[in-house]
């Protein structure tokens, strides 16, 4: 067996891998793509992450501190090593800013 026949194999089984998946091998597609349970690619985003930390306290009426909670802290980590939670004050501040903003779409709304 020649050394060379492994790489090209290799190289040749990810190419294949990537076509498959429907991704690029290079660029902005594959930077940070984390591919979802349906098959689709998502970005991850700190400001996406702080917002869906801030809906889901607001819907499921969950307190600010939750997000302190080192048990959610591990969770997220081993999920994302590289992202940093949010603090309780900001989830605050999100929802605050998530609320004004909302009120004045519902305000121009009712006022037509």
């Amino acid at each position: 067996m020649q050394t060379g026949q492994g790489t090209k194999n290799l190289n040749r089984g990810i190419e294949e891998c990537v076509q498959h998946r429907g991704v690029s091998s290079e660029g902005s597609n594959a930077k940070g793509a984390q591919q979802t349970l349906s098959g689709s690619i998502s970005k991850y985003t700190p400001e996406v992450h702080c917002a869906l930390i801030a809906m889901h306290c607001a819907v499921n009426k969950c307190p600010f501190r939750s997000v302190a909670d080192p048990l959610y802290i591990e969770e997220v980590k081993l999920l994302r090593p590289d992202v940093t939670v949010p603090s309780p004050r900001t989830v605050s501040r999100d929802i605050n800013k998530i609320y004004r903003e909302g009120s004045k779409n519902v305000k121009e709304y009712l006022s037509v």
